[in-house]
């Protein structure tokens, strides 16, 4: 009998201890990780506002994009998506998503790059419309530099409308555009506003008829100006079409004229015009993406993607607002 206590005691003892050190020993949290991909649907969702054009982009159907938002919301147990209007639109949370979403892509896009991308060697040419060269051009050359130094990129400066010209002649590998849409075969990377611009406390956009400066005879800005003062029954005339845009600067610090930007583009020195000095609104307008829909030049495509990463940095207010 004594001995049976003996064994009850110890036992007890035991127990004891081995409940004292599961106490002491740290819970382990749970380690989750988020399919990429399924940012990737829905960062295109956001982006494009809908589960079509996300689809194109992705190039998946438009039920595998719908489930995969799916899958992100019960993961994060959160609603991300709503619809808005005739499109789509990210909620309160999907808000808080999406800039993390973003640098997830891009940092998962630029590992896989530097594990994966060969030695090219080459040259790859780009084209740039005059009026977008500065703030985008610099950024992407020196981070397609350094990924790449052993290829030559070369720099195309033209109208978005020769631009395209020269592309279809296999001129150049690919291009920037600036268009008041996205047509079919482009891709769309960032939406500006176009604003007018004149010198800083200049009064030129008093006059009558009103003087409008031009970077090229063939600028795009150009029908969307004269509608809008059209519309706006305000007379016009154009002063100089300069096919350099430090000359174009220079007119307009020197007062003899107004001319319309992308709002991320007006440089120091000049001012922002608007309603409060009577000028009508201008439409928006979008930076697109041409790639030619059949090359062998991988560089290419390695190019393509860089940009799409420095816009993905661009389309952050705070960057907009500092560029």
């Amino acid at each position: 009998m004594r001995g049976d206590l003996s064994l009850v005691k110890l036992m007890f003892i035991m127990l004891s201890i081995m409940n004292a050190n599961n106490e002491a020993r740290p819970q382990r949290t749970l380690i989750r990780n988020i399919d990429v991909a399924l940012l990737r649907a829905f960062v295109g969702v956001i982006e494009s506002g809908s589960m079509t054009a996300a689809a194109a982009r992705l190039n998946v159907t438009q039920g595998a994009v719908s489930q995969q938002i799916k899958r992100l919301e019960d993961f994060l147990q959160k609603k991300l998506v709503n619809r808005k209007g005739a499109g789509l639109a990210a909620t309160s949370d999907g808000e808080r998503l999406f800039m993390h979403a973003q640098r997830l892509i891009s940092l998962n896009d630029e590992v896989m790059g530097i594990m994966t991308a060969p030695e090219f060697k080459g040259s790859v040419r780009l084209g740039i419309p005059y009026d977008i060269v500065s703030p985008f051009a610099a950024p992407i050359m020196q981070s397609f530099a350094q990924a790449y130094p052993n290829v030559r990129l070369e720099l195309a400066l033209d109208s978005t409308r020769e631009l395209k010209k020269s592309l279809s002649r296999g001129e150049i590998d690919l291009m920037l555009s600036t268009e008041s849409h996205t047509p079919k075969g482009a891709e769309r990377l960032i939406r500006n506003d176009l604003v007018w611009v004149g010198g800083l406390n200049g009064s030129s956009y008093t006059k009558s008829p009103l003087p409008l400066v031009l970077c090229n005879e063939d600028c795009l800005f150009r029908p969307a100006m004269m509608e809008s003062l059209e519309k706006a029954g305000r007379d016009w005339m154009i002063t100089d079409a300069t096919r350099n845009m430090d000359a174009t600067f220079a007119i307009l610090q020197a007062d003899l004229g107004i001319t319309a930007l992308l709002e991320t583009t007006v440089p120091n020195g000049i001012e922002v015009l608007g309603k409060e000095q009577g000028l009508p609104e201008l439409p928006e307008f979008f930076i697109n993406l041409y790639t030619p829909a059949n090359t062998k030049n991988t560089v290419v495509g390695e190019l393509a993607n860089h940009i799409r990463e420095q816009f993905i940095v661009w389309r952050r207010p705070q960057a907009l607002m500092t560029a």
